[in-house]
C-alpha cells in the first residue's frame, strides 16, 4: 500500500513511518510512505508514481501559518487522481471551503491529536475494498481502456475518419466495450452489491425512466418508455414526446404496508409471509418487482398492478428525484412490466377429457 505524505516536519514524518511499520505488521501488509515537503514535490511525486492514499498537511511553513499550500495539492488530487485523502493539520481553519464541503469516507479531516493508527486504518479500509486497483489510475479500467484503444479501436479507426467530431460516439463505444469486458463476474463475485442497483443522485439532468421520485412521503418509479420522456432543449424550452408520465408505486417491505396493499393477509402465519416474500425476492411474483435497500432508499416492491399517470410538468415541479435504477436492473423491470401487461391466459380446454384421449399414445 503506497501512501503520499505531504509533511515538511521530519519528526512528524518519522512518527508516521514508525506507525506505518507497526500497522503493516499487524495487518500483514507492506506500507510504503513517500514523503513530499512542498507543493511542487507532492505534485511531481503524483506524476511519477501511483498511490493508494495521501496524508496531507495544510501548512508547510511554520513561519507563515496562513500559507496553506496543502489546499493546492488537495485540488490537484481531486482533479487528476482517485485515491482517499486524510488531511491532518493543526490549522484546519485554513482549509478552503470547497474542500470542507466535500468531507466523506474518502476525504477526512483530523487535527494533530488524532492517533496515527486511526489514519492508517482509514486508508487501509478503503484499500481493502479494491477501489484503488479499479479506479486509482493504474488498475483494471486503465488496462481495459488501453486494450480498447489498441486492440479494437485502432484496427477499425478508418471508419471514424473524415467525419468530424465523434466524441459522443467514442464515449458510447468505449462504455459498451468496458461493460462487455468487465461485466462477467467470477464465481466468488457472482452477486451484485446493492449500491450497483442505483445511481444516486440521478445523473441525467431531467426526469428519466427508472427514476425513483417522492412526493409527500410517497415514492414511485418512473416506468414510461424512454422515448416518451426524452428531454429536448431548444431555445431554452424543454419538450417531451408525451404529456403524461407513468409511475409505479413503491410499497415498502413492511408488515403494515403489505397488509394495506393485500400482499399478505392477517391470517398468514410466519411461514406463509416468508414464502410470499421469498417469491418476491426471487422474482417469481410477476406483479411485484423487488428493489433493495440502499442508504435512505428503503427495500420495496413496485406495484405493477396499480399504475399512476401524472402530467410531466407536475412530476418535474412537485416530485423530488432521489435516485435512478441502473440499466441492467431497469431492463429487467421493464421486461417484467411488458410481460405482466402482455400476458394471455391459455384458452380453457377440457383437460380431463384430453388426458383420457391421449394417454394411450404413451402406452408401451
Amino acid at each position: 500500500m503506497k501512501i503520499l505524505v505531504l509533511e515538511d516536519d521530519e519528526a512528524q514524518f518519522e512518527t508516521y513511518t514508525d506507525a506505518a511499520e507497526d500497522f503493516g505488521k499487524e495487518k500483514q501488509i507492506e506500507i510504503n510512505l513517500v514523503q513530499a515537503t512542498s507543493v511542487k514535490s507532492a505534485i511531481q511525486q503524483m506524476y511519477e508514481r501511483s498511490f493508494d492514499g495521501a496524508i496531507i498537511d495544510l501548512n508547510l511553513d511554520e513561519g507563515q501559518p496562513e500559507e496553506a499550500g496543502g489546499n493546492i495539492v488537495l485540488t490537484e488530487i481531486k482533479e487528476t487522481r482517485r485515491f482517499p485523502i486524510i488531511v491532518v493539520s493543526g490549522n484546519l481553519a485554513n482549509l478552503e471551503e470547497e474542500h470542507r464541503e466535500s468531507v466523506s469516507p474518502l476525504f477526512k479531516l483530523y487535527d494533530r491529536t488524532v492517533e496515527n493508527n486511526t489514519i492508517f486504518n482509514d486508508i487501509f479500509k478503503v484499500y481493502q475494498t479494491g477501489i484503488t486497483d479499479i479506479l486509482g489510475g493504474r488498475g483494471v479500467i486503465e488496462a481495459q481502456l488501453r486494450n480498447i484503444f489498441w486492440e479494437y479501436l485502432a484496427n477499425d479507426f478508418d471508419v471514424w475518419l473524415d467525419k468530424g467530431s465523434q466524441k459522443k460516439s467514442f464515449l458510447r463505444y468505449t462504455l459498451a466495450h468496458l461493460v462487455e469486458a468487465l461485466g462477467h463476474s467470477t464465481e466468488d463475485e457472482k452477486f451484485y452489491h446493492e449500491a450497483e442497483f442505483y445511481i444516486k443522485p440521478p445523473i441525467q439532468k431531467h426526469i428519466a425512466t427508472g427514476d425513483i421520485v417522492e412526493k409527500e412521503g410517497k415514492r414511485y418509479v418512473v416506468l414510461s418508455p424512454a422515448c416518451d420522456i426524452q428531454a429536448r432543449e431548444k431555445n431554452g424550452e424543454i419538450t417531451f414526446n408525451a404529456d403524461r408520465i407513468i409511475l409505479g408505486k413503491l410499497i415498502r417491505i413492511d408488515r403494515d404496508a403489505f397488509l394495506e396493499n393485500g400482499i399478505i393477509i392477517k391470517g398468514d402465519n410466519a411461514n406463509e409471509r416468508e414464502k410470499k416474500l421469498k417469491k418476491i425476492i426471487n422474482g417469481s411474483n410477476p406483479k411485484y418487482p423487488f428493489i433493495p435497500e440502499y442508504k435512505d432508499l428503503y427495500p420495496a416492491v413496485i406495484d405493477l398492478q396499480n399504475l399512476y399517470s401524472f402530467s410531466i410538468q407536475d412530476v418535474r415541479e412537485d416530485f423530488e428525484r432521489l435516485a435512478t435504477i441502473s440499466g441492467v436492473f431497469l431492463r429487467d423491470i421493464q421486461a417484467r412490466l411488458s410481460a405482466y401487461y402482455g400476458r394471455q391466459g391459455q384458452p380453457d380446454l377440457d383437460k380431463r377429457e384430453l388426458l383420457k384421449q391421449y394417454k394411450g399414445n404413451l402406452a408401451g
